[in-house]
């Protein structure tokens, strides 16, 4: 029985590149049926005109779940013509039909723009939680319980000049 691999959610891949690229992966891969990885891997390694690259079904998997992106355009292009060969697609077909506003564009092509985009994307770093202020410490003056310190204050009566 096959797995049927689910997007992921918001939260384990936010909005921005990847997921861009992510969501445009996967239109193929449903064009194509949602076809058994294993097949999807075999079917890449049949062909002699992919440059004799590879990709395991956990690669595919990994990348239809936004966990991986190749840095090997030759690795995703396989796998892209890959689910095109099985959907019945053109990857040089226009992928924006009767659009005036938009370029020319292949699918191939949209989809290389969305993956070196999505190569290029600056990870969010961790949000750092801000330290503190520090507490004002009274100096100990000797110890004396009745003693005062003098309020600590960045106010002056001198003049700014």
């Amino acid at each position: 029985m096959t797995r049927i691999i689910r997007m992921p959610s918001e939260t384990e891949l936010p909005k921005g590149p990847h997921r861009d690229f992510v969501e445009e992966l996967r239109r193929y891969y449903r064009a194509a049926g949602r076809p058994p990885l294993r097949q999807v891997s075999r079917a890449i390694e049949d062909h002699t005109d992919l440059k004799e690259v590879t990709a395991s079904q956990e690669t595919v998997r990994r990348m239809l779940r936004g966990m991986v992106l190749p840095t090997d355009w030759n690795r995703v292009y396989a796998v892209f013509y890959v689910f095109c060969e099985m959907g019945g697609i053109d990857p040089e077909s226009d992928r924006w039909e009767n659009d005036n506003y938009r370029e020319v564009e292949s699918n191939g092509d949209y989809l290389k723009r969305l993956w070196d985009a999505a190569l290029e994307e600056t990870p969010h770093p961790p949000s750092i939680p801000r330290p503190s202020r520090p507490q004002q410490v009274t100096p100990d003056l000797g110890r004396d319980p009745w003693a005062t310190a003098s309020p600590v204050s960045d106010f002056s009566d001198e003049p700014p000049f």
